[in-house]
């Protein structure tokens, strides 16, 4: 018998699985703002996007449209999203941009973190919150806490 592994190829242990009112739009709005590569797609004889899969660097996110009769439901239906996405960008400018351009919302604007990222907290489209990043600089804890200035404490 042939033994397998308990991840598929090009999945990481936790891959994020996203529903979305319209599917579709949602993978060309990732695939034209972060470069995402579209992996694959499923759709239903109505058109409906039952499962789809996209490739970020080394990390898969899978989406599907939403299927209220099986509870899966997206943000916009639910009223939000709880959760953030985390990406690193080459230009976090650029894509923050592209990403309004695009129809992101822009909820925290670009700027320098003191641990030594550039960010800002954008919500897609489809109600998903995503945190896009550059790294500037290594920083260490001294530093961190120095250049926040009482504001947190590291611990």
């Amino acid at each position: 018998m042939t033994q397998t592994t308990t991840t598929r190829r090009k999945q990481h242990t936790v891959t994020p699985y996203l529903c979305c009112k319209d599917a579709s739009r949602a993978l060309d709005f990732y695939k034209n703002v972060f470069d995402a590569v579209e992996v694959m797609r499923w759709t239903d004889t109505s058109g409906k996007i039952g499962h789809a899969e996209i490739t970020l660097g080394d990390s898969m996110i899978m989406l599907a449209d939403e299927h209220p009769e099986i509870g899966v439901l997206s943000p916009q239906s639910l009223g939000g999203s709880p959760v953030t996405l985390h990406i690193y960008v080459d230009n976090v400018d650029a894509v923050a941009a592209k990403a309004v351009d695009a129809g992101a919302r822009l909820v925290r604007p670009v700027q320098d973190q003191d641990y030594g990222d550039r960010n800002c907290k954008l919500t897609d489209p489809f109600g998903h919150v995503w945190m896009v990043s550059t790294h500037k600089e290594d920083v260490s804890r001294e530093e961190m806490q120095k250049r926040a200035a009482g504001s947190y404490e590291i611990s």
